[in-house]
């Protein structure tokens, strides 16, 4: 008996719910239909700026959804009768910096003995992958020439959590005489290789492909994982390196100011900073920087650009340094 009685209770309880569902759709429904025919009134006896008003804002959100980010910039789609600016998505480089940069290529890893592509992350922690004999001392030779050719003093370094690149980093820090504290490992990606998709634990004579398709097009990208439940996410072109690119280094202008900082990275990584930092062709990376297994390479922008340079004035926070301000004006 009290089993029925719930059911039942239950049944009318559902039939309520529904009737005021139904009663809630009529109402909304009476109100639109009203709202509309209020709006075909008003609108008829409006005046001509108000409806050009109403054009351009639905102008400018047809711009809005038809914008794309392009080369750091997001560029809105507009249509010929409105002038939308450029809106700045990025802080477009290359700019003044605060900061000298010391970029090293770690040493020579196992898997340069094998002659083979890796920059899964699914491996970085893997020490299999870790430097050679030959790479340590490398590494030593790198932080030979950071201090006496350099007369560097760094007071950072941050370096990719791949093992090749971590284990570079534990040598460099005892010959530049940093604590542990000023060492920094980045767990975000930016530092990370490029992502080669499909082409990770092939030859590595494969990179010659993928740099002339980079001359090409900067777009391109290797080949995907096709197997990967997102292939697109396993292949990186070199603007995806420049956008991080941009997302690094206005990182690290905005937290530090007259340092030396070292950045312990990868192949085509550091390679596309540099040509991200000059300005130069993005797709020439590989032949306008190169960096060997252990090189360094010193980006000194601290200065004030010279006349005609591509640099500019302004730095990444878009102010003039000390002193700069009345030359540039």
């Amino acid at each position: 008996m009290m089993k029925t009685t719930i059911t039942q209770t239950t049944t009318i309880m559902n039939e309520t719910r529904r009737r005021r569902r139904r009663r809630r759709r009529r109402r909304n429904n009476n109100e639109r239909s009203k709202s509309s025919i209020d709006c075909s009134s008003s609108s008829s006896g409006s005046s001509s700026s108000e409806r050009e008003t109403v054009t351009q804002r639905m102008n400018r959100r047809k711009a809005l959804i038809s914008s794309s980010v392009t080369s750091g910039l997001m560029l809105f789609q507009s249509n010929n009768d409105m002038n939308i600016k450029e809106a700045n998505a990025f802080i477009d480089l290359p700019s003044r910096l605060h900061n000298r940069y010391f970029l090293v290529r770690h040493g020579e890893s196992t898997l340069d003995v094998r002659n083979q592509i890796l920059s899964n992350p699914s491996y970085k922690y893997d020490t299999t992958f870790g430097l050679t004999a030959k790479g340590v001392q490398q590494i030593h030779e790198a932080a030979r020439i950071i201090i006496e050719e350099y007369d560097g003093s760094p007071s950072w370094l941050y370096t990719s959590n791949f093992q090749r690149s971590f284990q570079s980093a534990l040598c460099m820090r005892e010959d530049l005489g940093l604590l542990f504290s000023e060492v920094r490992t980045e767990f975000s990606g930016l530092l990370d290789p490029r992502k080669m998709g499909a082409l990770d634990f092939e030859d590595q004579s494969n990179w010659n492909d993928v740099w002339e398709n980079d001359i090409k097009d900067p777009l391109s990208t290797p080949p995907p994982v096709k197997d990967s439940l997102q292939p697109s996410a396993s292949v990186e072109s070199v603007r995806d390196i420049y956008r991080r690119t941009l997302e690094a280094f206005t990182r690290l202008e905005a937290t530090y100011f007259g340092s030396d900082i070292v950045l312990v990275s990868h192949q085509d990584t550091l390679s596309c900073f540099c040509a991200a930092l000059y300005g130069t062709e993005l797709g020439r990376h590989h032949i306008d920087y190169p960096f060997e297994l252990g090189q360094v390479r010193c980006v000194d922008l601290s200065a004030a650009p010279a006349e005609n340079s591509r640099i500019n004035p302004i730095d990444l926070q878009g102010e003039y340094a000390v002193g700069d301000r009345s030359r540039y004006l």
